[in-house]
């Protein structure tokens, strides 16, 4: 093995001194001035040796501007990546060449967070970028059914409550999935103010038991102020409905149902509290009901509307709650198909709701509601808007409802909601026995959070509903909900 000239000189060094005891003082200098010597060569060396290691590491995680990365190609089975060095020469004279090394000196822009939470940003542009939803499973127990593909038995239908002397199939009981919901929303900055887009849907667009028919539920875009799409109704606030397992909701809540129109929101001050005013004109539609002797929830939608429904809106956000006064007015219009007569009335309506807290995390909810063209907007599909007499003429339906909860966090992951609810009515004397006068119901649950992305539950309803020849229904129900969040 080679010695290194260092280690030779150390071992003739040391011969030197054992065989003579005794060595002039100007050898030992000349040895001391040749080692000094040896140690600053191998210094220079161990720097010259780390400077190329350096190189070559930044060598290997970026390849040279002149090597052209060609697609994996296969030899027999065995994957084979090939690469050809481009020179100088060739690149200039090759403008396919040229480009690609040009394309291989630009930097891919990678993907960042998206300017709201739970959304990432399309690389190269400032649109931020979400989807998401839940998966949910219901299990419910009826007292009663409300009958074959009701959807009285997968939700609250007040108007499909068996009344005390119609057959019923008791003891019923419903697994179903169909409020998951997948949803798919935008973020965009712009001069004009921010550009929002969200698109959501789940799977109530069937009532049969076992349909998991698509529903669109909001699909709308908005800029600054204004938007236009399908989405919350504005005469509701949505922040005042209780959180209740049931999809259908409390008797004297307003429907929580979307439809489409255009909206202008003005937020402004005052007294240093935030509101804001709002003002729309939404999809009409009105629901006439023509044949005194039908079921409850038969309706005709003759689709002769020439007006849309027109509501304000003015919310007031203290520290403490949400309050909001609303008011709407709408044409209801009917077109005879055979006479071609066309009959019509306007009304308005009214609500008063609100969001107060309380102690720590609780709150109560309450909403208020009156008026002549309530109909479609109250308790789920359960009055109509105005009835038809024998003549041809409408008659508004007059109004009334109410609800109210109370929402208690027993920790930070346990809580409970109970909730009231009453909707009455006042029908027109030609109006049929089967047509509903009173509707009534109660909420109570237990619904536990263990994770932010999962809610377990159970639910206990009853539900109440008076006719107008004074028969009397009610179901009890339990239902158990199991919750996911993706």
């Amino acid at each position: 093995m080679k010695q290194h000239p260092l280690i030779s000189l150390l071992l003739t060094a040391s011969l030197a001194l054992l065989a003579q005891p005794v060595v002039a003082q100007e050898d030992i200098r000349a040895l001391l001035k040749e080692l000094t010597s040896q140690v600053k060569e191998l210094k220079s060396q161990l720097q010259q040796s780390n400077a190329r290691i350096n190189q070559l590491e930044k060598e290997r995680k970026q390849p040279p501007e002149n090597q052209q990365q060609l697609p994996v190609t296969t030899a027999g089975n065995t994957p084979v990546a090939t690469a050809v060095t481009t020179t100088a020469a060739n690149t200039s004279n090759n403008p396919v060449a040229t480009s690609t090394a040009n394309d291989a000196k630009v930097e891919k822009p990678a993907v960042t967070l998206g300017d709201v939470k739970g959304t990432f940003k399309i690389p190269g542009t400032d649109t931020s970028v979400g989807f998401g939803g839940f998966v949910k499973t219901d299990v419910l127990y009826n007292s009663v059914s409300a009958g074959r593909d009701k959807q009285g038995d997968q939700q609250t239908v007040y108007s499909q409550i068996p009344l005390a002397r119609a057959p019923g199939e008791h003891s019923q009981i419903t697994f179903h999935a169909k409020e998951s919901r997948l949803w798919f929303r935008s973020f965009t900055p712009s001069s004009w103010g921010d550009i929002n887009t969200l698109l959501e849907i789940d799977f109530f667009g069937d009532p049969a038991a076992y349909a998991y028919t698509p529903r669109l539920r909001h699909a709308y875009g908005s800029i600054g102020n204004f938007l236009a799409g399908q989405t919350w109704t504005s005469f509701l606030n949505v922040a005042v409905l209780p959180d209740l397992l049931d999809v259908g909701g409390a008797a004297g809540s307003l429907t929580a149902f979307r439809q489409p129109q255009i909206r202008w929101t003005q937020p402004f001050n005052l007294a240093d509290t935030p509101m804001e005013f709002q003002v729309a004109v939404e999809s009409p539609r009105s629901r006439i009901r023509s044949n005194p002797s039908a079921d409850a929830d038969s309706f005709s939608t003759p689709n002769a509307e020439r007006y849309p429904d027109i509501i304000a809106r003015l919310n007031f956000n203290p520290d403490w709650g949400n309050l909001s006064v609303a008011a709407m007015g709408r044409q209801i219009r009917n077109t005879d198909a055979t006479t071609g007569r066309a009959e019509q009335a306007w009304g308005a309506a009214v609500s008063v709701a609100g969001k107060i807290s309380t102690v720590e995390q609780d709150d109560i909810r309450f909403m208020l509601n009156y008026g002549n063209v309530l109909g479609r907007y109250a308790a789920f599909n359960t009055f109509e808007d105005a009835a038809q007499n024998s003549n041809g003429n409408l008659e508004l339906l007059k109004l009334f409802t109410a609800m109210f909860s109370y929402q208690h966090f027993w920790s930070k992951t346990w809580r409970s909601i109970a909730a009231y609810g009453f909707a009455h009515a006042e029908q027109p004397d030609f109006a049929g026995g089967n047509m509903t006068r009173q509707v009534q119901s109660v909420h109570a649950n237990l619904l536990w959070s263990p994770v932010t992305q999962t809610t377990f539950g159970a639910e206990y309803i009853y539900m109440h509903r008076d006719s107008v020849d004074r028969r009397e229904g009610d179901v009890q129900r339990v239902q158990f909900s199991a919750r996911y969040n993706f």
